[in-house]
């Protein structure tokens, strides 16, 4: 027993010695790191410190829950058998954001978002998967187009954000936004090859055809009626979940019952835990719907006093057990933002289109 504890002894200095390499980490910007190999375990020494992998299986983001975080540990072990010790220091200002594992830092360019206006990032090629360091950032697709995305400010914020990037080859790309009132980076080439074309994801019908089961969606009687959210005098609703084939589509439900017109920006579906503590670590991953009806239901005014019904077309999914829904809805230079959640068992409830409403003309 003796000498069993003397090797553990042993083993955790040795094990402690090999963390020669200082991160910094803090609460506004997440840290990449990317990896040569696939990721099979991580480990953090401090429950606040939020750890999660972009989509690729590579690549890990690293960001402190809070300001002024104690040092501590960051475990990973990757798919060629290597074992990799770094320290977490806490800095309010990051020497880099981005570190190729084998390689070392790569620079991140700065970009400048606000919230009046929304900036563009284009790719050559599509775009997978991104991350935020905070949460006074959205960003979506730009509708439709997989090699574009949509990024601006919810609030002003004076710390330094960040923003990384997944493209469909493996590419990582990272960025620091800074929060300006006016005039901030409209558009950004990820590289020097110029994006030419949009890449529009490829939809399983003409518009034409989408727009028929959109109409025979909207004419359906409610199938929800405790699914949504009022606030600001705004009401957000989830009336209606359908299925057809390998098509789900939800139908939202907007009113605005105030005497100032609301000007719709950005809707964001994403996949998450359950919302906690702010110390609880949560990692979203974004539903984008392949089409929304109308087709430029995404980007117009809810006057006063008037309703507009929403269907967002996704490739059919389901939810694990511990994860839910979020769907937000989020106004253009104002601040009424609706979020409301669906459970997994209440999206399982989804009602089908009967084959001869489809077939209606």
């Amino acid at each position: 027993m003796k000498r069993f504890l003397l090797f553990l002894l042993w083993a955790s200095s040795t094990l402690w010695a090999c963390a020669t390499t200082t991160f910094y980490i803090n609460h506004t910007q997440k840290l990449v790191f990317q990896f040569p190999s696939e990721i099979k375990y991580v480990d953090v020494g401090s429950g606040l410190v939020e750890v999660a992998k972009m989509a690729d299986g590579h690549t890990l983001l690293v960001r402190s829950l809070q300001a002024n975080l104690p040092s501590t540990t960051l475990s990973v072990v990757t798919a060629n058998g290597k074992y990799h010790l770094y320290t977490l220091l806490y800095a309010a200002h990051l020497p880099f954001l981005h570190y190729r594992v084998e390689e070392g830092e790569v620079p991140s360019p700065t970009i400048q978002v606000a919230q009046s206006q929304t900036t563009h990032l284009i790719s050559p090629m599509a775009l997978t998967d991104w991350a935020l360091g905070n949460d006074t950032l959205i960003a979506a697709h730009a509708d439709g187009i997989q090699n574009m995305l949509r990024v601006k400010a919810v609030g002003a914020f004076s710390q330094e954000a960040s923003l990384a990037l997944l493209d469909e080859k493996g590419g990582v790309h990272t960025y620091r936004l800074q929060y300006v009132a006016n005039s901030p980076t409209l558009s950004v080439q990820l590289n020097e090859q110029v994006a030419a074309d949009a890449l529009f994801r490829a939809n399983p019908k003409d518009t034409c055809a989408l727009n028929k089961v959109a109409r025979q969606v909207v004419q359906q009687p409610y199938t929800n009626n405790h699914l949504g959210v009022v606030e600001h005098k705004m009401q957000l609703a989830l009336v209606g979940i359908h299925s057809h084939k390998d098509w789900l589509m939800l139908r939202l439900q907007c009113q605005n019952r105030n005497n100032i017109d609301y000007d719709i920006d950005f809707i964001k579906v994403y996949i998450a835990d359950k919302k906690g503590s702010k110390h609880t670590a949560m990692q979203e991953t974004e539903v984008t719907p392949f089409y929304t009806y109308p087709a430029d239901g995404m980007y117009q005014t809810l006057h006063a006093h008037q309703q507009q019904d929403l269907v967002l077309f996704f490739h059919r999914f389901t939810l694990p057990k511990q994860r839910i829904l979020y769907i937000e809805l989020f106004e253009k230079n104002g601040g009424r933002h609706l979020l409301f959640t669906v459970s997994p068992k209440e999206l399982l409830h989804a009602k089908s289109l009967q084959d001869g409403l489809m077939s209606q003309p």
